[in-house]
């Protein structure tokens, strides 16, 4: 078997996913793994496929381009060996950031997560128009391997969360969920 990433981005329109999946499912592919999302009017996924092992990555590229052709979607496909172990599961927790649009926030934050190891899952933002100003919106799942330094990260991203002019929160992961 050979695993392949397959990212692909473009003007969001009907049927991208129902293509891109039908060009694997033709070469006997399957979906290991798969993020999607509509982002500000484009349309981006990044899927981990299974694959047979002679398939290889200009066969994959090709088949999805002749499936798309006319959807404008930027494609790239690339080998890389299966799962990767990695230490840096631990307990679940969702991180919550609100506050008025403003650069930095991201980076603010996610440095204060890496500081205190940890490991970020999933980081989803977004800017919520309202009648006043922007507010923009940031939900990460994290894991933390030494929950002895939860009291630390709170503290330390209640500090960054002043800095930046934002409220932060953080609370155990709830369900086991996708």
């Amino acid at each position: 078997m050979s695993r392949f990433v397959l990212t692909a981005i473009g003007p969001d329109s009907y049927g991208i996913v129902a293509r891109v999946t039908e060009a694997l499912a033709e070469l006997k592919c399957n979906l290991a793994d798969s993020r999607m999302s509509n982002l500000s009017g484009h349309f981006a996924m990044i899927l981990v496929v299974d694959g047979s092992g002679d398939l290889d990555e200009q066969t994959i590229y090709k088949a999805v381009q002749s499936r798309c052709s006319e959807l404008s979607l930027l494609v790239d496909v690339k080998r890389i060996d299966g799962s990767i172990e990695n230490d840096l599961d631990g307990e679940r927790f969702v991180v919550s950031v609100y506050g008025t649009d403003r650069p930095g926030i991201v980076a603010g934050i996610c440095d204060i997560l890496a500081v205190h190891h940890a490991n970020i899952f999933d980081l989803a933002t977004r800017v919520i128009e309202t009648e006043t100003s922007p507010v923009y919106t940031m939900v990460l799942e994290v894991a933390l391997q030494d929950l002895r330094e939860l009291a630390k990260l709170e503290e330390a991203l209640d500090s960054k969360a002043d800095e930046l002019g934002v409220t932060c929160s953080i609370r155990p992961s709830d369900t086991e969920e996708l």
